[in-house]
């Protein structure tokens, strides 16, 4: 007798995808099937940069928001994961940098792919359209969409578990002030920034102060831009800006290019980019199944990974995020166990006041020091319960706050050379 081997889908080849997948690959190679769906030809998601704008060859909107000199905004140290570290952590002589950019993260990726086999259980080319489940056969019906041939693949589909790892930076967070519509410039998210060298010689105003909005302001004025003003919502972000970049608060009216900020100042632009973030949106999904969440360090979620709805649903790094790579590997390392049975998921009714003491836990955290604290007790829990290495990062992480707040224009020249693995 042939026994029908446990299905498992995972959406999106990205780092969280890719990592999820060397966690469930033991599976794999048992009485589980394992296929992972990728809209694009190669794996790498946010870091498989192309330099496109708008639709791509495939009529859908680019993945990507990363720009042409695009540098990581934190030590590679922190993201890298135990089974393949990078290569210079036992030398300082080595010349790799310990803020890298964009194609040497994208390269470490497709080495930690091609090293543990892990391109066999990918569909390339492959959109996801929709992903429900039946309530009669206790599976998901998930359907493709072939980008090679442009056929929809809709018969045998069926999963038993599905695992969204398709990160959160896909959909750009959209805002708009009185008076916009006035604005003869140009107004564009930071997904659509692509170049610095484009705002030479311009007045640019950067809505947002948060990590993205301070580098590219520190891009734009890098690339000789005219001036570069950051919009704060809330606070000014307290870092010592070089003579050409200045912050105001919140944006109250647009008058052609002349922008009024509330506290009665004003000045006129050539450029708006909103550096506002991205929204957590799966259409994907069916709504039952979905997650609904902002940007925050602890999302609804059980152990922030699994679907207080249907325990056959993970979410893989769905957090506002210090710990990257790391956190993803563990997160699938969870889902092995608890698709193993390893790990036993309890009712409803005992997740959800787990997931409400968590969230009043990140209600308390007062600065980002209590947050890479509340992150690193996470990762440890889930290490813990998946008897996986334990990750302390806090050290490195502090040390780059305190090196930003320092010098913003110098802290990624700084190395960075312990290991967080514990």
């Amino acid at each position: 007798m042939v026994t029908e081997k446990v299905r498992i889908c995972v959406i999106g080849a990205g780092p969280s995808g890719v990592t999820t997948l060397r966690a469930l690959q033991s599976l794999a190679e048992s009485k589980y099937e394992l296929v992972c769906y990728e809209r694009y030809d190669s794996i790498g998601g946010i870091w498989n940069f192309t330099g496109k704008e708008g639709l791509d060859e495939d009529g859908k909107e680019v993945h990507s928001g990363m720009y042409y000199d695009l540098i990581t905004n934190g030590p590679k140290e922190c993201l890298e994961l135990p089974e393949l570290l990078f290569p210079d952590n036992d030398s300082k002589l080595t010349g790799y940098p310990c803020f890298p950019d964009r194609q040497y993260i994208l390269n470490y990726l497709s080495g930690f792919a091609e090293k543990f086999g892990l391109l066999k259980y990918i569909k390339f080319k492959r959109w996801v359209d929709l992903v429900t489940y039946e309530e009669q056969s206790k599976k998901f019906k998930v359907t493709v969409e072939n980008l090679e041939s442009g056929d929809v693949e809709k018969s045998d589909q069926l999963f038993d578990y599905v695992i969204v790892a398709t990160g959160h930076f896909n959909y750009p967070n959209y805002v708009s002030y009185p008076g916009q519509e006035s604005f003869p410039g140009l107004v564009i998210h930071s997904k659509q920034f692509l170049d610095a060298k484009r705002y030479a010689a311009k007045k640019v105003l950067v809505v947002g102060a948060s990590y993205s909005a301070e580098d590219i302001a520190i891009k734009c004025w890098s690339a000789k831009a005219a001036h570069v003003t950051i919009s704060y919502r809330t606070k000014p972000t307290g870092l010592k800006f070089p003579e050409g970049i200045d912050e105001r608060p919140i944006i109250e009216k647009i008058d052609g290019d002349v922008v009024k900020f509330v506290d009665g100042t004003s000045n006129n632009y050539d450029v708006i980019i909103y550096c506002t973030g991205y929204l957590h949106s799966f259409p994907f999904m069916e709504e039952k199944l979905r997650l609904n969440t902002s940007n925050r360090m602890a999302p609804p979620l059980y152990k922030q990974i699994v679907h207080p709805d249907n325990p056959s649903v993970f979410y893989i790094g769905m957090q506002d995020q210090y710990y990257t790579f790391t956190m993803f590997w563990l997160h699938g390392h969870f889902c092995a166990r608890v698709i193993s049975g390893d790990i036993k998921i309890p009712s409803k009714e005992e997740m959800t006041p787990e997931i409400e003491k968590t969230q009043k836990e990140e209600a308390e955290l007062k600065d980002c020091f209590d947050a890479i604290n509340f992150q690193t007790k996470h990762v440890n829990e889930v290490a813990e319960l998946t008897n996986q290495m334990k990750v302390d990062a806090t050290e490195l992480f502090n040390r780059w706050e305190q090196d930003r707040d320092t010098d913003i224009l110098t802290y990624k020249q700084q190395t960075h050379f312990n290991s967080i693995f514990k």
